[in-house]
């Protein structure tokens, strides 16, 4: 016997639950039911209540509404030869339509945005909306410009839906309703809707034909849903039944919110713990105060699954949430919404924007930045480049009781957190370096390039080590680099401008499969395009405006089962359920409630003259509304609101919403102020953002905590009642020890290992070995490092540390090309000119040899270009300009020497290889042994008087650094006495004079120049002892000399008091260091 319908209204999701329980109850046992709800986590805790009731159900089937829609639809959809169209298809479509009518001019006032991105997600909604409506083209057409041309891609949508044999939700609707009446699978048996949103005419209209043939039927709906329950009770011909109690048992403060929110005058009264509003000083320290406020339920006994988060702007807070959950060790279901982006599907788009911008570096360093560069060993089989639509439309799906297997097998994306990232911070810096710009063949020259460049400076910095070392990992990387970007631009630049999209879809797997690691959900999107195979030609723009919304917020599927985990979701998906403990945070202006903003394609005007049951303004008002009523009534025993005090991102103060001050109206029946809602809900927890952590160590989250919270009680307190209570921290943590300790001996007067290299164990003596002078050669450059602080020398020759250059665009030669190319243009010039017979130059010579200069410089110049391939030709050309200049000006004074010195030799090389690099032919690769001082480097030009004299030259392109009157500077100046006596060793001849030659504009051209008499070598074999006895006891301390801190290299790894620090120690340890920096 068929039963009249029934609607059940309630503010309390628990009555809800209870009438439909009861509603269950009464089924007879051997009977199916069918039970319809929004999510099927409410499906199957509606089920199991009953079933624990009961002891035991069966015939009881859960869908969710959409899933009962495509299992209605499918069997029409079968016989019509029609496939399903999901929410992403639908954008594809939608994006088709605006591609084909916009060349036309019948878009005029969508013009300026239908290529903007969101405008086909946009245009979808709002075609989906007005199709469920049940309005027509025809009707859209009647209603001005806007209308007009809404109207037209309507019907050019369902032209393309039609032509492509597919079918969006508004058309399996349609075939669910006239499905009905053939009385199939889940029609004609007792049917509940649990709290089942209702928004449209053709939804209501199926509800209808279910309920007509439905023995029985009872629709929940809770308070607040005015639309909602306006559809049901149109579609069942019956009056909603409020089932509350009139507010008779408001005994708490929860059960009066839940009553009077937004409605109603409720009983002024103290608010209890039933309900909080409290504040936070940002999101961040919010997040932290639900996982305390969590971890103190659970310490009381609530189950976590007993506990939701509700999230209005999941976006902001998931980040937060769930570190500060991992912190607290609390397990956490995300449920769809609530979840962060897997980075597969923004790597995807990005590539794709390299493709649109002509292979664009930036784009493809945007890709890297996402760590997406699968492994070596990551599979590429087929079935890993297959995956079935996830969407609830679709009928085909596997319950997600059977789905589990699938989803823990599948596992690419549950190990891609653990797994090395293959593409670090290097191979974006070499990408800049390169400065490529476009097209495959630049790609592959620009990175030829510049290993053509890194090679070269590998070269010329024989005599550096620790740059030597960096220079070749650089070269590692790049090669790295190559293997695989080189593969990628490849793949891209073999995309077609335009095709159908089922050979986009195969393009689409290549290169997902070479180049995202987290794949899955990127395949499993892309799959809901197999209906769009046919559809075409698709230019790769449209390509990127269907997928540019969906794919930046590409979420994977959520665990099947809930339970054990707290639930952390939007309002609207606890709809149908509920829990002991309910938090919702960010109650702030334009977080809770949004920012209201009227439908972009048809805004509310058109959609009044319409006259359909369209949303508009006031719709959206009631549905922000109805999310915090949800969130209220979804709380059993306890709901707690909170919100944020600062914007951390915009550095500004935030407004707490008027929902706050609803909130406490509602709950204890007066409205306060803002200022007395701060006051309020400050909390006492989270006060400061300097110190996160409790005012109680028993309230810490985690371990860093509760450190902080017994280090905060400390900091005050007499040190002789707390002597040992943060002992524990040294053992705890074995670094933590070991830094505090060495930070405390730094500031000691006496000398100690955490001052450097100080009194080393044998270990490290064995270690030092091989780095004596006598034991390997060192350059002049490094060397010097000694003199200015010992520990430099220490981590930039021994431990060969150099720092990180941080990436920036190429917009000038940088200096070290620029002194490159100087040498080696004067390397050229210098032996043309001695084949010539022009040495030494004269005025009358000099025409000719500035001829033979450009030319050679145009010849070097061009090598140059080659192999370094500059980004922008006008800066590379002004930069060889200047070095033009400052060579013909070089060769101008050469010309006016007045002292006729001849250019003998040119690039004397020692202990460096040679080859690969123009040498003198008398250079020797074997290291020159100076006393205990074992050298080697690369004279730049070896000089002879007309009396005979020698004198070596050390060419610099950078400004003066050298004091007029110098022998060694006080060891930081040591080219011009090295190479000078190395070039004795190499000759045979004695030399006269050590030169430095700063020999462009920046330099002044002007020089220095040192003597190689006694004094000199007296100096070189002074500096060798000190250093000897350095490094034999094993004493290279931090001990800068003034100044040299502020320029160093090295000042992050030891911090910035350094001269301050050791201007405390004792002198006598830094004796013959300072007699060192005292010699001229």
């Amino acid at each position: 016997m068929r039963k009249s319908p029934q609607i059940v209204r309630s503010h309390c999701a628990a009555e809800r639950i209870a009438a439909a329980r009861e509603w269950l109850a009464a089924v007879e046992p051997a009977t199916e039911a069918l039970v319809i709800a929004p999510t099927r986590e409410a499906a199957d805790d509606l089920v199991r209540g009953v079933a624990a009731a009961r002891g035991a159900v069966a015939g009881i089937h859960r869908l969710t509404f959409n899933r009962l829609i495509g299992l209605l639809a499918s069997e029409a959809m079968v016989e019509a030869g029609l496939a399903p169209a999901s929410d992403l298809a639908a954008q594809a479509i939608a994006a088709r339509a605006v591609f084909h009518l916009a060349p036309s001019g019948k878009l005029k006032h969508f013009a300026p945005v239908t290529h903007r991105p969101g405008f086909a997600e946009a245009l979808a909604r709002t075609i989906a909306e007005l199709r469920q409506g049940g309005v027509s083209a025809s009707a859209l057409a009647e209603v001005g410009a806007a209308g007009g041309e809404v109207a037209a891609l309507l019907a050019r949508f369902e032209e393309e839906l039609a032509g492509a044999r597919l079918v969006d939700r508004a058309g399996m609707l349609a075939l669910a309703i006239g499905a009905v009446a053939k009385n199939p699978r889940f029609v004609g048996i007792p049917t509940l809707f649990l709290d089942v949103p209702v928004d449209s005419t053709r939804e209501r209209d199926l509800v209808a034909a279910l309920a007509h043939n439905a023995p029985q039927f009872l629709a929940t709906v809770p308070a607040g849903d005015e639309r909602g329950a306006q559809h049901l009770a149109r579609a069942l011909a019956t009056p909603v039944r409020d089932v509350s109690d009139g507010g008779v048992h408001d005994s708490t403060s929860l059960a009066a919110l839940q009553r009077y929110l937004f409605g109603g005058d409720p009983t002024q009264r103290p608010l209890d713990e039933t309900v909080t509003v409290t504040s936070a000083p940002s999101e961040m320290h919010e997040c932290v105060e639900i996982a305390r406020k969590i971890s103190a339920e659970a310490a009381a006994g609530t189950r976590f699954d007993r506990i939701a988060v509700l999230l209005r702007d999941p976006v902001r807070y998931v980040p937060y949430l769930q570190e500060a959950l991992a912190r607290a060790g609390i397990p956490a279901h995300f449920s769809r919404e609530a979840r962060r982006p897997r980075p597969g599907g923004r790597a995807l788009l990005a590539l794709l924007a390299c493709k649109a911008e002509n292979l664009s570096a930036r784009r493809y360093a945007e890709y890297l930045s996402l760590a997406q560069v699968p492994l070596e060993s990551s599979p590429t089989d087929d079935d890993r480049t297959k995956a079935a639509p996830d969407d609830e439309l679709t009928a085909m799906r596997l319950a997600p009781e059977f789905e589990t297997a699938a989803l823990t097998t599948s596992g690419d994306d549950l190990e891609a957190a653990e797994r090395p990232v293959r593409a670090p911070w290097r191979w974006e810096r070499i990408i800049v370096d390169a400065a490529v710009i476009g097209s495959a063949e630049r790609w592959k020259r620009r990175l030829e390039g510049l290993e053509s460049e890194l090679r070269r400076r590998r070269e010329a910095s024989t005599d550096d080590e620790g740059r030597a070392g960096s220079l070749d990992r650089r070269l590692g990387d790049l090669q790295d680099l190559k293997r695989v970007a080189l593969r990628h631009i490849a793949l891209l630049a073999a995309m077609p401008s335009s095709a159908t999209w089922g050979e986009w879809l195969d393009h689409l797997r290549a290169i997902i499969a070479e180049a995202i690691r987290d794949r899955a959900p990127v395949l499993a999107t892309l799959a809901e395009l197999e209906a769009m195979a046919p559809v075409g030609p698709v230019a790769l723009d449209e390509v990127r405006m269907v997928l540019a919304e969906r794919f930046s917020r590409l979420e994977d599927r959520p665990a099947p089962r809930r339970y054990g985990a707290v639930m952390v979701a939007p309002p609207h998906r606890a709809r149908g359920m509920s829990f002991d403990v309910v938090i919702v945070p960010g109650l702030a202006e334009r977080v809770f409630p949004q920012k209201l903003i009227e439908d972009p394609i048809l805004p509310d005007a058109v959609r009044a003259d319409l006259g359909a049951a369209l949303r508009r303004n006031e719709d959206r008002i009631s549905a922000e509304r109805l999310a915090l009523r949800i969130a209220a009534g979804a709380a059993e025993r306890r709901v707690m609101f909170s919100y944020p005090r600062i914007d951390i991102d915009q550095g500004r103060p935030r407004v707490p919403s008027f929902y706050a001050l609803e909130i406490l109206r509602a709950a204890e029946g007066r409205l306060p102020g803002f200022d007395e809602l701060a006051r309020r809900a400050a909390c006492e927890q989270a006060i400061r953002l300097g110190w996160p952590a409790p005012s109680t160590p028993a309230d810490a989250i985690d371990e860093a905590e509760f450190d902080l919270a017994v280090l905060d009680k400390l900091v005050d307190a007499d040190p002789d009642t707390t002597r040992g209570t943060a002992r524990y921290l040294l053992d705890a943590n074995e670094y933590l020890g070991r830094a505090l300790r060495a930070r405390a001996r730094r500031w000691l007067k006496r000398w100690t290992p955490a001052d450097g290299l100080v009194d080393p164990d044998p270990q490290t003596r064995a270690a030092l070995a091989p780095h004596q002078l006598s034991a390997r050669p060192y350059s002049p450059t490094s060397l010097q490092h000694f003199a200015a602080c010992p520990y430099r020398f220490l981590l930039q020759a021994i431990h060969r540390l150099e720092p990180r250059e941080e990436p920036e665009a190429i917009e000038l030669i940088d200096p070290l090309t620029r002194g490159g190319l100087f040498h080696d243009v004067q390397f050229e010039i210098l032996t043309a000119l001695r084949a010539a017979s022009m040495l030494p130059l004269t005025s009358e010579t000099l025409p000719r040899a500035e001829r033979m200069l450009d030319q050679r410089l145009d010849s070097v110049a061009a090598r140059w270009r080659e192999e370094l391939a500059p980004a922008i030709d006008r800066v590379w050309l002004d930069g060889i300009e200047e070095i033009r200049a400052d060579l013909r000006e070089w060769l101008r004074r050469s010309a006016d020497d007045p002292g006729r010195w001849t250019p003998e030799r040119f690039e004397l090389a020692f202990g460096l290889t040679v080859g690969g690099q123009d040498r003198d032919p008398d250079s020797s690769a074997d290291p020159i042994q100076l006393d205990n001082l074992k050298v080697r480097g690369s004279i730049d030009l070896v000089e002879r008087a007309p009396g005979h004299a020698l004198r070596v030259t050390d060419h610099k392109t950078g400004k003066v650094r050298a004091e007029k009157s110098f022998v060694i500077g006080g060891g930081k100046i040591l080219q011009p006495v090295i190479y000078a006596l190395a070039a004795e060793h190499m000759l045979g001849e004695p030399v006269a004079t050590g030169r430095l030659y700063y020999c462009t504009a920046a330099g002044g051209y002007e020089d220095r120049i040192t003597t190689i008499d006694e004094e000199a070598r007296a100096s070189l074999r002074e500096f060798a002892a000190i250093l000897s006895d350095a490094l034999e006891s094993g004493f290279l301390p931090a001990a800068p000399a003034k100044g040299e801190c502020k320029w160093c290299d090295y000042r992050r790894v030891c911090g910035p008091y350094e001269e301050r620090r050791t201007s405390l120690k004792r002198e006598t340890r830094l004796k013959e260091l300072r007699k060192l920096r005292a010699m001229r």
